[in-house]
C-alpha cells in the first residue's frame, strides 16, 4: 500500500486532527472535496456532523458512485463515527435520508446514561486490537452482521464493523491516543 491517503471532505468532519493522526503514521494526506482530487489507494470518511448533512454533501459533490465503486473494487475505505453510520441503510437522526446501504441496519439514538456519549470506553473484540478508544456520539448501530467490536455504555452497541477492505469505527481513532494510532496503522497498512 502506498503512503498516499485521501480524506473525503464531507464539509462536516474534523479534518485537521485526523490529518495529523494520519501523518503521524507516515501517510501523505490529501483532503479531497471531489473524487477527482483522490490520491493514493485508501479513503477515509471522517466523523462529526449530522447523518443527513453528510449524505447530502457527499451526493452534491459526486462522491456516491465513487464510494460504491471503491467498495465494489475492494479498495480500502475507513469510516469514522458518522462516516461509519452512513455505510448502513439510514439513521434515526435524519430518518428521511438514505445511507449507502452497504450493511443492513440503522443508527439509532441509544439510551446512554448521558447524551451524547463523550469519553473513553473499552471495546470487546476478537478482530481488532483490544483497547480503550475515545467516543463522541448520541447515535450508533446496536448490532450488525459485520460488527467486529462492541462497547457497553448504558446498552451494548457496535463499535466497529468490517467487510473486505471496508472498516468502520464508531469511535474516533484520531482522538484515541496511542491505541488509535495503532488501529489506524493496522487498518490503513493492510
Amino acid at each position: 500500500m502506498s503512503t498516499d491517503i485521501t480524506i473525503v471532505d464531507t464539509q462536516a468532519g474534523n479534518l485537521f486532527s485526523l490529518r495529523a493522526a494520519l501523518e503521524r503514521i507516515g501517510k501523505t494526506v490529501t483532503i479531497a472535496q471531489t473524487p477527482e482530487q483522490i490520491k493514493g489507494d485508501a479513503l477515509v470518511i471522517p466523523g462529526q456532523g449530522r447523518f443527513g448533512t453528510v449524505m447530502s454533501n457527499l451526493s452534491n459533490n459526486d462522491w456516491l458512485d465513487t464510494l460504491n465503486d471503491w467498495k465494489n473494487d475492494n479498495k480500502t475505505i475507513l469510516g469514522i463515527c458518522v462516516g461509519m453510520q452512513i455505510m448502513f441503510e439510514g439513521s434515526d437522526e435524519d430518518p428521511e435520508t438514505q445511507g449507502l446501504g452497504w450493511f443492513n441496519g440503522r443508527a439509532k439514538k441509544l439510551k446512554f446514561p448521558k447524551q451524547p456519549m463523550v469519553g473513553w470506553a473499552s471495546i470487546n473484540t476478537k478482530a481488532l486490537l483490544e483497547g480503550t478508544p475515545y467516543f463522541v456520539n448520541s447515535y450508533a448501530v446496536r448490532e450488525s452482521e459485520q460488527c467486529v467490536a462492541t462497547t457497553q455504555y448504558g446498552e451494548t452497541f457496535c463499535a466497529a464493523v468490517r467487510q473486505g477492505n471496508v472498516t468502520g469505527f464508531q469511535f474516533h481513532p484520531e482522538k484515541s491516543s496511542q491505541y488509535g494510532t495503532l488501529l489506524l496503522s493496522t487498518v490503513l497498512s493492510s
